[in-house]
């Protein structure tokens, strides 16, 4: 292959990784469905905690609009919805897309 052919090549795959990487994002929409099935309830519908059940619980439930909550990596709190965290059970059920996309609309929390 010529040294313009590669180049043409590279260009090439750039574009298209470039042009496929909207169709390999998270979505936020599909994530908000899947939080209001399975975290809403603990969590409150804008992420705030749900007091009365954090009381009932004996504990606090972190807002997840916070500093806090959103400086953690997607990794970070994809492990805890995995595999819990304090009196969080882990969350059962859920393919890596559709935590992906729960991550996704935790994001939109961010005040």
């Amino acid at each position: 292959m010529s040294r313009s052919t590669s180049r043409k090549f590279a260009l090439l795959l750039a574009l298209v990784i470039i042009a496929a990487t909207p169709l390999l994002a998270a979505d936020a929409a599909a994530g908000k469905t899947i939080f209001d099935k399975r975290c809403k309830m603990c969590h409150a519908a804008d992420g705030s905690g749900n007091q009365g059940m954090a009381k009932a619980l004996g504990t606090t439930i972190q807002n997840l609009g916070s500093p806090e909550v959103q400086k953690m990596s997607d990794a970070d709190i994809k492990m805890i919805i995995t595999k819990g965290k304090g009196k969080m059970k882990p969350v059962s059920g859920l393919s890596d897309a559709d935590i992906d996309n729960v991550i996704a609309h935790v994001r939109t929390f961010k005040k």
